[in-house]
């Protein structure tokens, strides 16, 4: 990924002075953007391809925030806000878009993903380490960022979604269960909870802060499982709810070649844990992503089992379909 200079505010300031003095000459030159974008790189090679794709069109953050959700809206998905601040991470090499959010802002530029700074260089460079390991985002915590980020991603989902966590009490909200519906018409849709009733559950309820709101196991399964069921009842399409009842350290979030996993820390509610976001790539999963996807397929091959195959059965391991009673 192309990075940035990190420059002082002063220095900031006078590039993008050169970036508006270039992009007035363009317009009177009768130049395209795209020459205008080619002129401001060559005198200012130390800064992002992002900022100056957006220096060349004369938008501030907010507004190329603006025209990325008109695109999104476009394509009938719901807008995801885009912040300021997370643009600047972007435009400073902080933090790598995710392949989806790439494409939006090459269809807003009118341009290919090197031209923005995220082609890979095959010319025997090695890869960054985190490349390497295929994370392309993260968050610090569960947020409107990576709600919208998981939004996005479901609402663009052409395979198959599979969810396995402790509670997953967000999937039951009245935004998240019309688009689960939805969408099971479109690709198959596997969640994993925890049985609210298991020793593993309430261990789990130990070290998180009291005001948990859905450590009481009844309260869970009428608002959160029962809806679920329910949702899956109506639906008529292919979305199926599983418990299972041993111990998880993550949570984990499939959508095709994409896995979010979120770490489960102590003292800390699931939601205040980091989010790490691994893609499969073009030439297969890195062993990163191998072993979540595998951790997702024994799971899934448990709860497809007739009968719980050893040596998981003489050790108590249960994944069953969850029914309302």
């Amino acid at each position: 990924m192309t990075t940035s200079t990190r420059l002082d505010r002063g220095a900031r300031r006078a590039a993008e002075r050169t970036a508006r003095d270039l992009r007035l000459h363009g317009l009177r030159d009768g130049a395209t953007v795209a020459e205008t974008t080619d002129r401001i790189l060559a005198a200012l090679d130390h800064i992002h391809p992002l900022e100056v794709h957006r220096w060349a069109h004369g938008w501030g953050r907010g507004e190329l925030s603006a025209r990325i959700d008109i695109a999104y809206q476009q394509d009938g998905l719901m807008a995801p806000g885009i912040s300021d601040p997370e643009i600047c991470r972007w435009e400073h090499g902080q933090r790598r878009p995710s392949d989806e959010r790439i494409d939006y802002l090459c269809r807003v530029y009118g341009t290919r993903p090197d031209r923005l700074g995220f082609g890979r260089d095959y010319s025997g460079v090695m890869l960054g380490h985190l490349e390497q390991a295929g994370i392309v985002d993260a968050f610090p915590l569960t947020n409107i960022e990576s709600k919208s980020d998981l939004v996005s991603r479901l609402r663009s989902a052409r395979e198959g979604i599979t969810m396995f966590g402790l509670t997953r009490n967000f999937y039951s909200s009245d935004d998240m269960l019309p688009l689960f519906t939805a969408k099971s018409h479109e690709v198959p849709i596997r969640i994993f909870i925890m049985d609210p009733y298991c020793e593993s559950r309430r261990d789990r309820y130990r070290l998180e802060p009291a005001e948990a709101a859905m450590e009481d196991p009844a309260r869970y399964e009428r608002e959160v499982l029962r809806p679920l069921a329910q949702a899956v009842a109506r639906s008529g399409g292919d979305l199926k709810v599983y418990l299972y009842d041993f111990p998880c350290s993550f949570a984990m979030e499939r959508i095709d070649d994409s896995i979010r996993v979120m770490l489960y820390g102590h003292g800390k509610r699931g939601t205040d844990g980091p989010i790490l976001t691994f893609e499969k790539g073009p030439d297969g999963g890195t062993p990163y992503w191998e072993y979540f996807a595998g951790q997702l397929e024994w799971v899934q091959r448990l709860g497809d089992a007739e009968e719980i195959p050893e040596p998981w059965s003489s050790k108590g391991i249960r994944v069953w379909e969850y029914q309302a009673g």
